[in-house]
């Protein structure tokens, strides 16, 4: 990735690198994928490919990163007061961090302040979750790059 291009994404050299690209994460109880909706937050829903379904990150395994979405405001993934939502990407927030821990054949995304993992919940929204990492399907997310 360019510099250029990573200044245009508000991130660093060092958050966005060579190592960044776009992906879809699906995950592995429900096969649904990653979103977000402004009226719901972030969620899992069934996999459209788009923008907001599509997130830049570091795809190295053990690496920090953001997770920006593609579309609209291009919001990061950030955990506060125990939940997963949507914020501006700030550089200097710690929580807005998450690191790739592969499994088997997926990926568990631990945020970098709560060590917790996100999951999809079993509400009807299929609202995403900040759990205490346990290996389960729920948290395991399949890296799809786009």
């Amino acid at each position: 990735m360019s510099t250029a291009a990573v200044l245009a994404w508000g991130l660093s050299p060092t958050t966005a690198n060579a190592a960044s690209a776009y992906v879809h994460f699906k995950n592995k109880a429900t096969g649904r994928c990653l979103d977000y909706r402004a009226d719901y937050g972030p969620y899992a829903t069934d996999c459209n490919g788009s923008g907001y379904q599509t997130w830049l990150i570091n795809n190295e395994a053990f690496q920090l990163s953001a997770m920006r979405q593609n579309a609209g405001d291009r919001l990061c993934l950030v955990a506060r007061n125990g939940a997963a939502t949507m914020k501006p990407c700030l550089s200097s927030d710690p929580a807005a961090l998450w690191v790739l821990a592969p499994t088997t054949v997926e990926f568990q995304l631990v945020n970098n302040v709560t060590k917790t993992c996100l999951g999809e919940g079993a509400d009807a929204k299929h609202l995403v979750k900040l759990v205490p990492c346990s290996g389960g399907n729920s948290q395991q997310w399949e890296m799809q790059t786009t």
